[in-house]
């Protein structure tokens, strides 16, 4: 039986049907993973949420207006719906249409702003050129970078709840959820609903590991698909396959337990929620309770924990972090360690800087708004600069001293550092994948500004102590 709103769907210029391909999407590392670069999935639909708190759960109006942002150089345009009770403290939804769709169309079709009875913002993105670009490395950086862009305009002028942001989609869209929620990972996502979209990575942008998951920090997924659903490279079969993958990435038991509405189910002892829809008798288009369904489930993510400090060196680079220094390091010294055995000595000159990057994952300066760390001098007020880098990009890039307890690097003593981000003078509340020390005396290879740098982090905010409120415990 087709339902009201599938038949909605099909009306649109959503056109859900999914185009017959060759994609044959493999959930393991096979050649066939190397089609779907050159597959578009006709409909697809990437929904980002970030589930803000309510004031209550009572039905909502929402106000729709039409707006845009430069992205990457490209401007990016979007339909945004506040719901009646305010935008403050709140959740954004993001919804991205299938191929040759539109915001509009699919703010019709997933209908999940009742459901959220004005606990989120919800915004639903134009693609550029009509679709979205989960089928390359390049395509998805920019889509990625397009979510974090929205994001951060979305937390200045609504006050948004960045650290609640949801991801899901339709067909293509699913599997462009997937793949953000890979790349950006549970630091940036707290959740993902997927509606028949498969998980496959694009020019090495992650891997399968032993056990049959993947290599993302991957946030609380569901998994939402129809069991007569034949379409190639999104079938039900693809789906117990994409199923497979995330159960094994968050050691979930083999066992589960019901979850509203049914018949989906939710896997038990997981280290993220992962829940599983299976719907009889319905092929590729969207389930007519996915809204709720979704809902429901980002809903119940609401009492995740806050993050907690991140090192970045503590006797070693950790985390992921590697060095990208230009200039004299050395990583492992155990001349002069604060804590541990070794600390990282830095012979300053030229300019030259102590640089730690991250390439595989950037970090959020609004949720990890303070830089730590110690440092040592050999003659003490050593000339320092420090600054956060994305891309090419710095921001700002001021003196080191200032942040020093007692106003400057003390000779032949550890002293504390605290360097806040996102207020003067940094000021930035973006994301960033490098931390640069860097020598701002200018003098030669002879005489050099040695320093001592240990137990670097990275601490959370401490800003949303009421998590769990609206609606949301």
């Amino acid at each position: 039986m087709i339902t009201p709103l599938a038949l909605a769907v099909r009306k649109t210029n959503l056109a859900l049907a999914v185009r017959k391909t060759n994609l044959a999407l493999a959930v393991r590392k096979t050649p066939l993973a190397l089609a779907v670069r050159k597959t578009r999935l006709h409909s697809y639909t990437v929904l980002a949420a970030l589930i803000l708190s309510a004031s209550g759960l009572n039905a909502q109006t929402y106000t729709a207006t039409n707006r845009s942002l430069v992205s990457g150089g490209n401007t990016r345009s979007f339909v945004q719906a506040v719901p009646s009770n305010g935008s403050s403290g709140k959740a954004l939804v993001i919804a991205l249409h299938g191929d040759g769709g539109n915001g509009a169309g699919m703010r019709a079709a997933i209908a999940m702003e009742s459901a959220a009875a004005g606990a989120a913002v919800f915004v639903y993105p134009n693609a550029l050129g009509g679709t979205f670009g989960y089928f390359s490395a390049a395509g998805r950086a920019q889509e990625q970078q397009f979510v974090r862009d929205l994001v951060n305009q979305l937390q200045i002028e609504l006050g948004i709840d960045r650290t609640r942001v949801f991801l899901s989609g339709f067909s293509g869209g699913g599997t462009m959820a997937n793949a953000l929620a890979c790349r950006m990972g549970a630091a940036e996502i707290r959740g993902v609903a997927v509606n028949a979209g498969s998980l496959y990575p694009v020019d090495g942008d992650f891997s399968y590991t032993g056990n049959g998951g993947v290599s993302c920090n991957l946030p609380a997924t569901m998994l939402l698909w129809g069991e007569s659903d034949a379409t190639q490279g999104v079938s039900f079969s693809t789906g117990v396959n994409v199923r497979g993958n995330i159960t094994a990435t968050q050691n979930c038991a083999a066992s589960s337990a019901t979850f509203a509405p049914g018949p989906c189910i939710r896997y038990d002892g997981c280290a993220r929620d992962v829940a599983w829809c299976a719907i009889p008798g319905m092929g590729h288009s969207l389930w007519n309770e996915a809204g709720q369904a979704s809902w429901n489930f980002f809903a119940a993510q609401g009492n995740a924990t806050q993050p907690t400090a991140s090192d970045v060196y503590t006797d070693s680079l950790q985390n992921n972090w590697q060095d990208f220094s230009w200039g004299t390091v050395n990583f492992a010294d155990t001349a002069n360690p604060h804590t541990g055995t070794q600390a990282i000595h830095f012979s300053a000159h030229s300019f030259q800087g102590l640089s730690f990057a991250r390439p595989s994952g950037s970090i959020s300066a609004a949720q990890f708004p303070t830089l730590r760390f110690f440092i040592r001098g050999s003659q003490g007020a050593e000339n320092l600069l420090v600054s956060l880098q994305s891309g090419t990009t710095l921001h700002a890039n001021v003196a080191l001293a200032q942040f020093v307890s007692g106003g400057a690097i003390a000779a032949n003593q550890y002293r504390e550092v605290t360097i806040p981000l996102t207020t003067a003078p940094i000021s930035y509340t973006g994301n960033f994948e490098r931390i640069n020390i860097q020598d701002n005396s200018g003098n030669t290879p002879a005489t050099p500004q040695i320093v001592w740098v240990d137990s670097v982090s990275l601490q959370p905010s401490t800003a949303n102590p009421d998590f769990l409120r609206d609606g949301f415990e």
